[in-house]
């Protein structure tokens, strides 16, 4: 198994070939080391990961802002001390990320203009930098050698330039940030002198026996930035001035391709790693959307990589290394890509948790503290809010009996994921569906819970994940027979007609009109098979991809589309309706729906669109009935999820993990 063969960057051997990667998380509040962040590290050492990057570190104030952790004095260096001890107590090794955003800097944050190779506005921040001078330039590249003196004063293992994202190192390489005519600017090669002279004096301070690794961004993936083989041959560049490792990662914050979200095929970035790999002789690391064990050992075994960066995932699971080494990949929770608990909180500066793991960055709160006596618990409703409670109850050692009116557990999961692209949700609802049997839950499938029902069973604690039911509203004509709820097309048992308009642009909308959309186009295999034998012309190929049976329309009655979607998977969804020709009218309030159209008013006027099919995303309700009942009753009982409200799957996993802990 090469995933769990060691491996050697400089002198530093780690234990096996899974890597941490640095990820912002928002654990400090004074830009050092805290208790927060320890417990998070000391959980992925502990569940058997190699090597763990911690960062970004600014190397000051201005590329690192007050929201992420800092090394520009020795006052920092006791914290990371303390970092160093806790990632080592367990096997891993640790290296320190050392980070400057540059023109990336939020000016509203850092109380200043942000600074860059030049005078060049991102849409990022919304926001132009200051040109750096010559003579700043030269003090930020002895500010990294400083900060890795630190780093190892600090007892890492190593340090690690951040060189992707668009960020400060990848402003000076690429010909859209850096317009410079001095030495720093101008050519190729002059572009690279800010990263080789920094790596110099990094070398000089810290010696030839530490690590001295780099995070490049394999292709830029913004129009007149670098690509794959202008990036392959700097990383060259760079190992010949001394650098030990190359962690391939993909393109910049500024770009339009996706780079997380599940709308990512798996692994879909190797090929940048290799493309690096093949012009260096020291280790590569790839990364984005890697998850899987056996997808993880392919990458290595067939030559794509020499290493390979689990980083949501193991936010999801602290144990993902140890429970793949064990064969146990079926227990692992699985990062699905939502982005709920990483990126959007991010975007919204909040820490990062995690929508598959109630305990992600909680780990010195949120514990399993097994029960001093034992109690029958029952849990209504086998959707993610149920079954994290059913689960941790179980893993307290109570009595637990799970009740699902349907023929299947994991609830919502499966509408979740029906829209191409969301399949990852199923994973959740597999790992739920193999966990909840594991740990001994006794399921009861098919079973229809009633207050009489809970009465007679005799359960001494009672939890309700009931869920929610679509909305239904009066609106004329929405009795009519080509009238259908979101959730019922999204089950795939509506024959969709050709002209189909969904009302309502929220999230369930915004994916149903997807679902609708994506009907008639062609897989990524038949894309694959007539590319590959020039059956069709580009052109061609892409319309296959993107126009398919059906002619699509969303009328929403607000100012924008996807209000209750989170920052880093909205832009992907609204430029996903782009791509296949869904027409969004918004500020449109519907009146009726008629035969063969939908009635419409929109700044004063009446007017009409037409509809063989009318898709309802409305919103849904809490399903209260159960709960009213046993109210009636005098039962008391705990609710998770949409029972209570409706809102996001991260909020009722969240939800059952805190009702089991207070039995």
């Amino acid at each position: 198994n090469l995933l769990f063969s060691p491996f050697r960057v400089n002198r530093v051997e780690i234990r096996n070939r899974v890597v941490m990667p640095a990820f912002g998380l928002l654990y400090t509040t004074d830009r050092k080391v805290s208790q927060r962040l320890l417990d998070f590290y000391e959980a992925r050492s502990r569940g058997g990961c190699g090597l763990i990057i911690v960062g970004g570190v600014g190397i000051d104030f201005v590329g690192g802002g007050p929201m992420m952790l800092g090394i520009d004095d020795d006052s920092y260096i006791p914290g990371y001390e303390k970092l160093a001890e806790v990632v080592h107590r367990h096997g891993a090794k640790l290296f320190l990320q050392l980070f400057h955003a540059g023109r990336y800097s939020f000016s509203i944050l850092i109380k200043q203009k942000a600074v860059a190779p030049s005078k060049v506005w991102t849409r990022y921040t919304k926001d132009e930098p200051r040109e750096l001078t010559r003579d700043e330039i030269k003090e930020l590249e002895q500010k990294f050698a400083d900060a890795a003196l630190r780093a190892k004063k600090a007892g890492a293992d190593g340090v690690e330039l951040i060189g992707n994202a668009g960020y400060l190192i990848n402003q000076f390489l690429s010909p859209v940030t850096n317009l410079r005519t001095d030495e720093y600017g101008g050519s190729f090669e002059k572009r690279a002198a800010f990263v080789l002279n920094t790596i110099a004096r990094v070398r000089e301070k810290v010696g030839q026996d530490f690590a001295v690794t780099m995070r490049l961004g394999g292709n830029d993936f913004v129009p007149g930035g670098n690509t794959n083989q202008e990036m392959s041959e700097y990383a060259r560049m760079f190992v010949d001035q001394g650098i030990d490792a190359v962690n391939v990662t993909g393109g910049w914050h500024e770009t339009k391709v996706p780079q997380l979200p599940m709308a990512v095929p798996p692994g879909a970035y190797t090929y940048l790693a290799l493309g690096i790999k093949r012009k260096v002789k020291v280790p590569v690391y790839s990364s984005n959307r890697i998850f899987d064990p056996a997808q993880a050992e392919r990458i290595l075994r067939e030559g794509w990589a020499d290493a390979v960066c689990i980083g949501r995932g193991q936010i999801a699971d602290p144990e993902w290394a140890n429970k793949a080494k064990e064969g146990r990949s079926g227990e692992i929770r699985p990062c699905v890509g939502c982005m709920q608990g990483c990126m959007d909180r991010l975007f919204n500066m909040k820490p990062v948790e995690c929508l598959a793991n109630p305990c992600s960055g909680w780990e010195g709160e949120r514990k399993i503290v097994p029960v001093r006596e034992s109690k029958r618990v029952l849990v209504v409703g086998g959707g993610p809010g149920g079954l994290e409670a059913a689960i941790s109850a179980k893993l307290r050692g109570m009595e637990v009996e799970l009740w699902e009116a349907s023929d299947r557990l994991g609830g919502q999961l499966f509408l979740a994921a029906a829209p191409p692209g969301r399949e990852d949700f199923l994973r959740l609802a597999e790992f739920y569906e193999r966990e909840v049997r594991r740990v001994g839950v006794k399921v009861r499938l098919k079973k229809k819970a009633t207050a009489g029902k809970i009465a007679k069973a005799g359960f001494q604690e009672i939890i309700l994940a009931t869920g929610a039911r679509p909305l239904k509203v009066k609106l004329p004509g929405s009795e009519r027979d080509f009238v259908f709820q979101a959730w019922e097309v999204l089950k795939g048992g509506v024959k969709l007609g050709e002209r189909v308009v969904v009302i309502g642009g929220g999230a369930t909308g915004i994916e149903t009109a997807i679902f609708a959309a994506r009907q008639g186009t062609i897989s990524g295999e038949v894309l694959k098979f007539l590319f590959m034998n020039q059956a069709e012309k580009i052109e061609k190929l892409a319309e296959l991809c993107s126009r398919g049976s059906h002619r699509v329309v969303i009328l929403e009655m607000l100012e924008k589309l996807g209000p209750d979607l989170g920052v880093a998977t909205k832009w992907v969804l609204l430029q996903e309706l782009e791509q296949l020709g869904v027409k969004s009218i918004t500020r449109a309030k519907v009146i009726e729906i008629k035969p063969g159209e939908v009635v419409y008013e929109r700044e004063g006027q009446t007017l009409s669109e037409p509809a063989d099919t009318v898709i309802l995303a409305l919103g849904s309700a809490p399903e209260r009935k159960l709960a009213d009942e046993l109210t009636k009753a005098g039962v008391q009982f705990q609710e998770v999820g949409d029972s209570v409200k409706p809102r996001k799957i991260m909020d009722a996993v969240s939800e059952g993990f805190m009702a089991a802990s207070k039995l």
